[in-house]
């Protein structure tokens, strides 16, 4: 049995430089740029006024001017020149600009005076009313200089596509979208929506990895149930292996008498890469491979389902994608003693977080979808660690 933090390390090694494609930036929220991005110009390419105020230089370090300034005139964002004159004639001392937010500094000035701290205009002078402790100016490549590093690999963002967009890049190169089968296996299956019958329940795992798979960066395919049979088994593992760049099935990977997941992947000729976790839940999870593809084997509890399409296939998909999963982890102190039943393998507790702290989500074990959806995030405890006593501070990985 493999330890989590192993399993994690084993499917980063399978990360990889992705077939590419160019999208517009209109298109790319949410897609995975398999490559850093850096910088093809300074950002600011100017020294620009931070806010709306009077652009003027001091003399000989006075904090304000100590007579009134000479009104020169306006600078509009967009505009390197003082209302009509050229862009390159400069303030001379004694002289300032009504500048706006945005706008370049002109040459000769040094500072920005905000407008809130200035003398209403006089017959063409102004003066100060106090001083300023910053200058109030972005420098030219304040934010980024040409060739630093600005994105690393990652699923792109609003922010990052700012970012792109900001650097005068109008495209971005972006890992070609992974193939991933999902097909539930178990005959006490019946899909949403259809009557129930006997000892049958609705299929809830399908749907899930279908949901949390949902992305840009994927095209995740229903590849519909298969009862607890060998030969049909096989027969879906081969088609979906011919067609995927993942296979991830749930259930049939345990020591049941009709768990044939394990035998039927071997007969297709995928590889175990491991078949045991020591995680809860999540402890029969099975991964393996072929030349071309890869396999998930997940127990079919929904929680263990979750959790390990949270902390094992989203790392796969990354990796083979060019990149590395950043899931939002936060430091947060437990508002109540919450404990554990066995130390012998990593739990990830569900928890909610409120004003005071995080608190245990309280659950029967791994088939507790209840519990799931009222969850905020998962808290771990190792190996050996039975609990997190009040105050102490655990870090949280965080799933809405």
């Amino acid at each position: 049995m493999i330890h989590p933090d192993e399993a994690i390390a084993l499917i980063r090694g399978f990360r990889r430089k992705p077939d590419t494609e160019t999208v517009a930036l209109s298109a790319a929220l949410g897609r995975i740029m398999p490559s850093a991005a850096s910088g093809r110009l300074d950002q600011p390419p100017f020294d620009k006024a931070a806010m709306d105020g009077w652009a003027w230089r001091p003399v000989d370090g006075e904090a304000v001017p100590a007579a009134p300034l000479r009104v020169r005139g306006v600078i509009a964002a967009g505009s390197g020149a003082i209302d009509g004159d050229r862009p390159d004639d400069p303030l001379a001392p004694g002289e300032a600009a009504r500048i706006m937010t945005g706008a370049p500094l002109p040459a000769g000035a040094s500072r920005v005076q905000r407008f809130e701290w200035a003398e209403a205009e006089k017959r063409g002078f102004v003066g100060f009313t106090r001083p300023e402790s910053i200058d109030n100016v972005i420098r030219r490549g304040e934010n980024a200089r040409t060739g630093d590093l600005i994105l690393t690999p990652r699923a792109l963002s609003a922010q990052d596509i700012a970012i792109l967009a900001a650097d005068g890049r109008p495209t971005v190169d972006v890992a070609r979208r992974l193939v991933v089968g999902v097909l539930s296996t178990g005959a006490e299956l019946a899909e949403p929506g259809d009557p129930l019958s006997g000892a049958a329940i609705y299929d809830s795992n399908k749907p899930q990895i279908l949901a949390q798979l949902a992305s840009p960066a994927f095209d995740a395919r229903d590849l519909g149930r298969l009862p607890d049979d060998f030969d049909a088994t096989l027969a879906a593992v081969r088609s979906a292996l011919d067609d995927c760049d993942v296979l991830v099935l749930s259930g049939g990977v345990s020591m049941g008498d009709f768990d044939f997941v394990p035998r039927a992947l071997a007969a297709a000729g995928v590889e175990e890469r491991f078949h045991g976790v020591s995680m809860k839940p999540g402890k029969p999870t099975y991964f393996g491979s072929t030349e071309r593809a890869f396999v998930f084997g997940l127990p079919g509890n929904p929680v263990s389902v979750f959790v390990n399409t949270e902390m094992l296939v989203k790392e796969l998909l990354y990796a083979l994608s060019g990149a590395t999963y950043e899931p939002l982890v936060t430091p947060i102190a437990a508002a109540e003693d919450i404990r554990r039943k066995g130390t012998d393998r990593v739990e990830f507790l569900p928890v909610r977080i409120d004003a005071d702290g995080v608190r245990a989500v309280r659950y029967g074990g791994s088939s507790g979808l209840q519990a799931l959806a009222s969850a905020d995030g998962f808290a771990r405890l190792d190996i050996g660690q039975g609990s997190i006593a009040t105050g102490t501070v655990t870090h949280v990985r965080l799933v809405r």
